[in-house]
């Protein structure tokens, strides 16, 4: 692409990046105005209790709930694909792409779950040491202690099922879950068309994540000045951000050193 055409490229594009930075500028001139105006910043106690309430009363039932759910749904899901493997004759592309699907989405499951725990436990935690002020409250924050060691537990036993289900798909593969330097040597073992479809996957995360974090730290900037929540939220969402930024430039490097071999 020669100058001429770039600065076309850049003129088609310029117009609406402006408008959106015009209409964002307004909106959060807006919010900062009516927030001081009206002391919207009031509601920042309000939400604390709100947030104390949901750690100490609904954060752990959830955890457990989760607990009890993941299983149903994984199970059922897993005996369906280990069915398919029993019959399989090794050359049937069809019957191999369905137990992929069924693990994946299986896996989908888990890591959903555990993430959400993750949170949840966070929540739980936020009330600190007053949880125990109360009897309920020190039986709500211990099963949510349990119920978050059952899902960790659950996430890990159903994913090394099936990785090892997936292994019987794919014998070129031997990694075990339980290794440290699993997905290295999981990826070594992938044929091209398989780092590929990785490749694209991960381009679609980073895009994702890219996106999430500008909407969120936009929107923790906004809260920061409105509630009071402090840095600390958008301190994280940035780390990430930047974190998700350097790898990928850092392997681009890498990558573009070695005469472009992605892989």
């Amino acid at each position: 692409m020669d100058n001429k055409e770039i600065r076309k490229a850049n003129r088609k594009a310029m117009p609406k990046f402006i408008l959106i930075m015009v209409i964002s500028l307004i909106v959060g001139g807006a919010m900062g105005f009516f927030s001081a105006e009206y002391g919207l910043n009031a509601l920042s106690g309000g939400m604390k209790a709100v947030g104390e309430l949901f750690g100490i009363y609904i954060a752990p039932w959830m955890m457990l709930a989760i607990a009890i759910v993941v299983p149903i749904v994984s199970i059922p899901l897993y005996k369906r694909a280990k069915k398919l493997l029993s019959i399989w004759d090794g050359e049937d592309e069809e019957v191999s792409d369905t137990v992929d699907e069924k693990i994946s989405i299986i896996i989908w499951i888990t890591n959903a779950a555990l993430i959400i725990s993750y949170f949840l436990i966070g929540a739980l935690y936020s009330g600190g040491f007053a949880a125990f002020e109360k009897e309920e409250n020190t039986l709500s924050f211990f099963v949510g202690i349990i119920a978050f060691s059952g899902i960790l537990i659950e996430s890990i036993v159903i994913q090394q099922k099936c990785v090892d289900a997936a292994k019987k798909t794919n014998p070129e593969k031997t990694a075990s879950v339980y290794d440290t330097k699993f997905q290295k040597k999981w990826m070594d073992s992938c044929d091209e068309a398989e780092k590929i479809m990785i490749g694209k996957c991960a381009f679609k995360a980073y895009s994702a994540t890219n996106s999430i974090c500008t909407v969120l730290a936009i929107v923790l900037a906004i809260c920061a000045l409105i509630f009071e929540i402090g840095f600390l939220p958008s301190l994280v969402v940035c780390l990430i951000w930047i974190v998700n930024q350097s790898v990928y430039c850092k392997e681009a490097i890498k990558y573009s050193k070695a005469g472009n071999k992605i892989f």
